[in-house]
């Protein structure tokens, strides 16, 4: 009986080397850092640029420059100089916002604590406590001077 001849020896390929290990793990940590970046990047953009186009604080700027109380606390001329804070809720068809601004004018710096909603008719203010370089608080959607007591009396009547 006659063997038959050896066959050429098979070569063995080494494995292929992947990158699994390695992508997987930059895939992960791009999907957890995503959303820390993307909420400090609009943060930072809302507290240089973002705020000047907010539909709100472009109304309560204006209400700065042409309410006759807010100029007889501050001065002619008061403008926004800064958000201290705010919150935003939203559902469909209606937002609210809160802020808290800085507001700066000839006679010295004031505090204005906004709360606001946005319908379909645009933003409308609910209430604008102005509280002034003196510590006194006035609402200016009221007209009224707000004591330390909590009572109210109308600024027509104290002048």
């Amino acid at each position: 009986m006659v063997m038959p001849a050896p066959a050429a020896p098979v070569q063995a390929y080494a494995p292929k080397r992947g990158n699994g290990c390695l992508w997987g793990c930059l895939i992960l940590i791009l999907v957890l850092a995503a959303p820390p970046i993307l909420a400090g990047g609009y943060g930072a953009w809302f507290l240089w640029d973002g705020y000047k186009h907010d539909p709100v604080l472009r109304l309560v700027g204006e209400l700065v420059r042409e309410d006759g109380m807010a100029q007889q606390v501050l001065g002619h001329g008061a403008v926004i100089t800064g958000v201290d804070g705010n919150y935003f809720s939203w559902m469909p068809g209606r937002s609210d916002n809160g802020y808290a601004v800085t507001l700066q004018g000839p006679k010295g710096e004031g505090h204005l604590a906004v709360t606001a909603h946005t319908g379909f008719a645009g933003p409308k203010l609910d209430s604008a406590i102005l509280t002034g370089p003196d510590g006194r608080r006035h609402d200016l959607l009221k007209r009224i001077l707000l004591p330390e007591d909590g009572r109210s009396r109308s600024i027509e009547n104290s002048i």
